[in-house]
């Protein structure tokens, strides 16, 4: 389980302002989470060739959370508010920076898979890590090749696996939200699975946008109570992306106001 919030420790929403001792620390995390990543990356992918599945993914990726977290001195604190369905869901969550993944590998409660863009499948070891495990992606960019990727998604979502998306998009890194895309939701309405709002606060605060300032802290990690879908349609796609943003902006205003 993560690691229980200390009282010490503050709550950053701000990202760090430069220091020499900041773009040290910065740099010893990094190189460290590069080393482990690297050095990890080839046993998951050969369990995987064994058991592509959710499980398999959980069971490398939470170890490579603690160890890349603790590297970083961040601390998780999981706020749940309501029991989640035995079911598949649809995780939908912001999207902040960097720390999301192994936040989010600590945070979830069980297995997932990560749905990513296209274009990290070119990312060196990361896009291939991620191409030879239980993950998915998505052509963003293509329209035809989307709807086939979504269709894949649905499957797996039928099939009883839990997803994570971000229907941002892309990273906000800050305290705020970028405009939600709709694909996400329809992706549950499809699949006639709950949606789980999910909130990451404090994710801006600890790391700086290219990642050469950094400090320890804390950061919370909020599953909201889940959405059902059920007698849901495409044409209520909209009204749910809506209702899932006004949700996560609440929980982001409560720790200060939104950018």
């Amino acid at each position: 389980m993560p690691t229980p919030a200390s009282p010490h420790l503050h709550l950053h929403l701000s990202p760090p302002t430069p220091s020499l001792g900041r773009r040290l620390w910065a740099a010893w995390c990094v190189f460290w989470s590069a080393f482990f990543t690297v050095t990890m990356s080839p046993l998951l992918v050969a369990h995987s060739a064994l058991k592509p599945t959710a499980s398999t993914l959980r069971s490398w990726m939470r170890p490579w959370g603690r160890f890349v977290l603790g590297m970083w001195g961040i601390r998780v604190r999981v706020e749940q508010r309501a029991p989640l369905p035995d079911s598949a869901v649809v995780f939908v969550s912001n999207h902040v920076n960097s720390l999301d993944i192994p936040v989010a590998m600590l945070g979830f409660p069980r297995p997932f898979l990560y749905v990513a863009r296209r274009e990290i499948r070119d990312w060196p070891v990361v896009g291939w890590v991620l191409e030879k495990s239980a993950c998915l992606f998505i052509h963003r960019d293509n329209p035809r090749q989307s709807v086939v990727d979504l269709r894949r998604v649905v499957d797996r979502l039928r099939g009883g696996d839990s997803i994570l998306l971000y229907p941002e998009g892309g990273r906000s890194h800050g305290h705020r939200l970028a405009p939600f895309m709709r694909g996400p939701f329809v992706t549950a309405i499809e699949a006639g699975v709950p949606i789980v709002p999910v909130t990451l606060v404090g994710h801006a605060g600890l790391i700086s946008r290219d990642m050469r300032l950094a400090r320890p802290g804390e950061t919370r990690f909020i599953l909201g109570e889940p959405i059902p879908t059920d007698g849901l349609t495409r044409a209520d796609a909209s009204d749910l992306m809506e209702r899932v943003r006004v949700l996560i902006e609440a929980e982001l205003a409560a720790f200060g106001p939104v950018e």
